[in-house]
């Protein structure tokens, strides 16, 4: 079941109504029940996996709390904590990749080997639930919040269906006190819950399946031009930032109409004016995890300046690992890492073109840096949407040394297509306000949101129904 489906359109509506029928209580029971039967719908074996996840780090809590005045056993209940959730995630997301890789690794040695491949799915948002709650545990560890001891309450915490499957990765810090306390739900929040949930849909079914029409061919086709590739990796940054920010916008909006406040995923990184910028401004959630669980375990930024380079890109190695079981996801994890790191150590040789003026159309420097780090990032996509390795360095040949004949019809559809949502974008940014649209006039407004169903119901691609970031 996914948002953009005609079982979630009749789910949704059956929920929010018994959701508002109920007291606070009966509520969070409720919304655990549809939780589960949420995830359930795609396969209900892996619902045992949510429940395991669920019942360990519950008892963990627990076991950590009580054992304030006995270090080696709180430090016990954490490592069952953690080895149990990433044994979880590792088997069932690594262990072919990790077998493959030994054997290829055994196999250039000159040792024959036939390892036991796995034939199974991976279960549904299972890197997003086990990083939730893992941290959990780890905040409690830290003493950073008390554990939660009713565990119907942590386990909504954990299977919240909106944001289940494909984040924001909530902290229990933010999103457990708003499990525990009675919600309100405003005409304001409501109103907001509404753009955001009509915006995301905008981005997914008009902005992001639309150019998949555009990419998936050039990605395909190994005699694609270097114009091609160049036109596909900006296609692709738009394509996934409209699929990934549009499901974050739909999780936060239906959170907002039951009174629940999630975090904003994406800050328009379209924007950016360096890459350290970019990596701010995207996969929030995600990144500010890998910054306060992993860099900062590794030191941070209070060790040598070459220590920090060096745990700046285990981070992003670790980013790129967590998106696929796959080396082309490593390069591109360690892509980032690398251009982040070089940014740094640059930045006091870099000439200063200007910071982000609110009148930015008038500052050309400021122009030329974004799209300087847009497309640093849209080049990702080479490693990020090919195949395989080979293929991404196939496509960067290409893109540097084959470029070809400039197509001004394909930059033209890709324009076409992206136009709405940079206008969207560029009130929002300019207004710094992510809700800039009801400072518009009724008429305005008015027209706005009807070229956004016209794109949806007329314009929509409805064909390409799942978001790009479940198989993570």
């Amino acid at each position: 079941m996914i948002f953009n489906s005609l079982d979630f359109l009749l789910f949704f509506p059956i929920v929010y109504f018994l959701y508002l029928k109920t007291t606070h209580k009966v509520q969070n029971r409720m919304l655990l029940v549809a939780s589960y039967f949420f995830y359930g719908y795609w396969d209900v074996r892996y619902l045992v996996l949510l429940f395991v996840s669920s019942v360990i780090d519950y008892i963990a809590s627990i076991g950590i709390e009580n054992s304030s005045d006995n270090l080696k056993r709180k430090k016990l209940y954490l490592t069952l904590s953690v080895c149990s959730n990433l044994g979880i995630l590792g088997f069932f997301k690594y262990y072919n990749f990790f077998v493959v890789s030994a054997k290829d690794a055994l196999g250039g040695l000159g040792f024959s080997v036939n390892p036991v491949l796995l034939n199974y799915a991976l279960p549904l948002g299972i890197s997003f639930y086990t990083f939730q709650t893992m941290s959990y545990t780890i905040d409690v560890y830290r003493g950073e919040l008390k554990p939660v001891r009713n565990f119907f309450d942590f386990a909504l915490f954990v299977s919240f269906f909106p944001q289940l499957v494909a984040g924001p990765i909530e902290r229990a810090t933010r999103l457990l006190p708003q499990v525990l306390s009675e919600r309100k739900i405003s005409y304001d929040e409501l109103q907001k819950g509404a753009f955001l949930c009509l915006l995301g849909f905008f981005k997914k079914v008009f902005v992001a399946d639309n150019l998949s029409f555009i990419v998936d061919p050039i990605f395909s086709n190994k005699s694609a031009t270097g114009f091609e590739v160049f036109i596909a990796c900006w296609a692709f940054f738009f394509q996934i930032y409209g699929d990934f920010s549009g499901y974050s916008d739909i999780a936060r909006g239906l959170s907002k109409f039951m009174g629940f406040e999630l975090m904003r995923n994406f800050n328009l990184p379209m924007f950016s004016s360096n890459i350290v910028d970019l990596w701010k401004r995207w996969h929030i959630s995600f990144m500010t995890w890998l910054r306060d669980y992993l860099y900062y375990s590794l030191g941070g930024s209070k060790v040598s300046v070459f220590r920090q380079h060096a745990n700046n890109i285990i981070t992003f190695f670790v980013s790129g690992l967590w998106h696929g079981a796959s080396w082309h996801f490593v390069l591109w994890g360690l892509y980032g890492g690398i251009l982040t790191s070089l940014y740094r150590i640059m930045q006091p040789y870099i000439p200063k073109l200007g910071g982000d003026n609110i009148r930015f159309i008038k500052n050309g420097k400021l122009i030329i840096k974004i799209f300087f780090t847009v497309g640093l990032f849209a080049i990702s996509a080479v490693f990020f949407r090919a195949s395989e390795v080979s293929v991404s360095f196939l496509l960067l040949k290409k893109l540097f040394f084959e470029f070809g004949l400039i197509d001004p019809i394909l930059f033209e559809k890709v324009l076409k297509i992206i136009f709405l949502l940079v206008l969207i974008e560029i009130h929002q940014y300019r207004t710094n306000d992510e809700f800039s649209i009801f400072k518009l006039s009724t008429g305005v407004r008015t027209i706005a949101y009807l070229a956004m169903f016209y794109s949806i119901l007329i314009l929509g691609n409805f064909n390409k129904n799942e978001f790009i970031y479940f198989v993570f």
